[in-house]
């Protein structure tokens, strides 16, 4: 077996680096042996590839000649790294030859009818990797010799498109003129004109445009203008406005959304260059003073402080000095010009939102959080970023002073989120799956806060919504699964689980106490699976006797066959549930009043007492946890 491994090795090694000996080494093994060298990859740092595909990578000319010589596999796959040390999956040695830019060996490995087209793991081409270095040389050889110039990536991303993200002119009209698409549009909606917009690549815009490209929007309502505005592109904007085709109001609008971009971008932030993006857009509006360009639907906004965008000069100039003043005037501006539906909003009000939880202004901070949800929502983008804010902010506010009306909004968005159903794309069961943590989340923190008292009925009305969906975890656990069990990871900073205030709720709203996972474990079996320790004997003692004593069934047995009796992992565990076998169905709800199964209850039948048994919470203890690590972090 060394022997064999030394093998592979010294044959990969001499294909790595050239080496004279490579010929000499295959000549020495048997066919068997030849074989087993020339197909075996070796890992080598993030490199995974036959020697083939190294050689090929690393420009060997002799080295492909002699390894194709003794009919190594030319569709060969391996793991390489790209000029720019990106690491690429699935790699052909034509692919690694023409990203890393070695036009003699892509010629030699199409002599030797290598697949023009072959893809790798992102399903990318030869071409296409070839047209990301700008290499024209190696493009212009692929496209003669059969090599789609339109080929799609994972992202339905085409080669000129990053060929115009890059800026390589050269290449980009070549394959135009070769056939290339440039009216085609990826995942996204993005066109050619949209990866050389919000780039700033002026030379190839121009050309796209000469050439009558049409402008579109993408998906997030961007046009390539708008892309440029709002990827802060002062340049690209400033080319694209004083072209004669570009109208008063495209003008206002770039300019408009290149302030906001700029007063809330991270990594283009000026809040004065901001302001004065603004102001030319004002004065553009007032260029007639008798026919001023108004903007319209202008309302005020609870989540932006019930502030107003500016309607004119004088207005506008009240900002001036006032950084966060121009920062919420941005957000609003961006809002009006891209809409509602936008998911382009999104990042600047959550990078905003995160300035002012950092500087500790919550209030501000919280509304900014709902917006964001709610336009996440409108666009069905993931709002399980915005939950996770909101539940930490939750935390650090009082909210005894605001009656919860807070977290009973989060409460509605999250519940018509999933009523909606309308999820991304490819990762419904992962992002309903947050979503079930968020709304755990919340219930532990209204459970912990006086939140209850004026709004019972709204939030047990969402939780019996929730129930309904019957929305489990990727263990097939239900709220009260997870509210029972010790172990549960929950989405933001929360209380540990167990907690019996959130399992009083859930039960109190009609929560199935003897549903099932897919283990076929009860709540009570996820209960007693634990061995506790100090106070956690206490808080596992009352948890087990809120479930028994609604009903939960000591004789279901999981999918090992095993009750919740056998499942104990303690002493005190083991104790209680004798007792009440003992004792029997005595003073508990018996099990045909209670549907099982995935069925939900939604009756208000049994009652469990909830608002009355919530004590006031103690923000010092609350404070001393945090620092002995009893909450969790996440």
């Amino acid at each position: 077996m060394g022997n064999k491994q030394s093998t592979i090795q010294n044959v990969y090694e001499a294909a790595r680096d050239g080496s004279s000996d490579l010929t000499n080494l295959l000549k020495r093994l048997n066919t068997e042996e030849r074989k087993t060298a020339l197909d075996s990859k070796t890992k080598d740092g993030d490199e995974n590839a036959t020697p083939l595909i190294i050689a090929s990578r690393n420009g060997n000319l002799d080295s492909v000649k002699i390894l194709l010589s003794f009919k190594a596999d030319i569709e060969a796959r391996g793991t390489v790294k790209a000029n720019t040390d990106e690491v690429f999956e699935g790699c052909s040695p034509l692919w690694a030859a023409a990203a890393t830019g070695h036009l003699d060996v892509v010629k030699l490995l199409i002599d030797h009818n290598a697949d023009v087209n072959g893809r790798n793991a992102t399903n990318s081409t030869p071409l296409r990797a070839a047209a990301y270095d700008g290499r024209l040389d190696i493009v212009s050889c692929l496209a003669k010799n059969g090599a789609d110039v339109n080929a799609r990536d994972e992202f339905e991303s085409t080669p000129l498109m990053i060929t115009c993200y890059n800026g390589h002119m050269d290449v980009a009209s070549y394959l135009i003129e070769h056939g290339a698409n440039h009216h085609l549009q990826d995942k996204a909606g993005d066109t050619c004109l949209h990866y050389a917009a919000e780039k700033g690549r002026t030379e190839v815009v121009g050309r796209l445009l000469s050439l009558g490209v049409e402008e579109r929007q993408n998906k997030k309502r961007l046009t390539p203008l708008l892309a440029a505005s709002n990827e802060s592109k002062y340049e690209m904007v400033e080319y694209y406005i004083n072209r004669p085709e570009c109208t008063k109001e495209q003008k206002i609008n770039a300019l408009e959304l290149l302030g906001s971009s700029i007063a809330n971008d991270p990594d283009s932030y000026d809040v004065k260059e901001a302001f004065s993006c603004m102001r030319r857009a004002m004065e553009e509006r007032y260029q007639d003073p008798s026919c001023p360009l108004l903007k319209k639907n202008i309302k005020p906004v609870e989540d932006y402080e019930n502030r107003t965008e500016s309607q004119t000069l004088e207005e506008l100039s009240l900002l001036k000095d006032d950084n966060h003043a121009i920062r919420m005037e941005g957000l609003m501006i961006k809002e009006r010009v891209l809409g509602i539906e936008s998911a382009a909003l999104l990042d600047d009000i959550r990078s905003y939102g995160i300035v002012l939880a950092d500087s500790e202004h919550y209030k501000p901070c919280i509304g900014l959080c709902k917006r964001a949800m709610e336009i996440a929502m409108n666009c069905g983008e993931p709002i399980t970023h915005d939950l996770q804010m909101l539940s930490w902010l939750f935390i650090v506010t009082e909210l005894r002073c605001s009656n919860g009306k807070h977290i009973v909004a989060a409460f509605e968005k999250l519940t018509e989120k999933l009523e909606a159903g309308k999820l991304q794309e490819g990762q419904e069961d992962e992002e309903k799956e947050k979503m079930l943590y968020c709304f755990l989340n919340l219930l532990m923190i209204c459970a912990k806060f006086e939140v209850l008292e004026d709004n019972e009925d709204e939030i047990i009305d969402y939780v019996q919504r929730i129930l309904r969906l019957d929305i489990r975890n990727r263990d097939g656990n239900t709220l009260l699964h997870l509210a029972a069990a010790f172990d549960t990871k929950t989405v933001g900073i929360v209380y540990k689980s167990p907690c019996i205030k959130t399992a009083k709720l859930l039960l109190h709203a009609g929560c199935n106490v003897n549903a099932v996972n897919f283990e076929g474990e009860t709540p009570l079996h996820l209960a007693v699976t634990f061995m506790p320790g100090g106070e956690q004997i206490e808080t596992m003692k009352e948890i087990m006797e809120i479930l028994l004593d609604i009903g939960a069934d000591t004789k279901l047995v999981n999918s090992k066959g095993q009750t919740p009796l056998e499942c104990c992992e303690s002493d005190v565990a083991r104790r209680i549930l004798s007792e009440r076998r003992a004792v029997g169905a005595m003073n508990v709800v018996t099990r045909d009043d209670i549907k099982t199964g995935s069925e939900t209850v939604v009756s208000r039948a049994v009652v469990v007492p909830i608002a009355t048994e919530i004590e006031e919470f103690n923000f010092e203890e609350k404070s001393q946890k945090e620092k002995s690590g009893e909450f969790i972090f996440i």
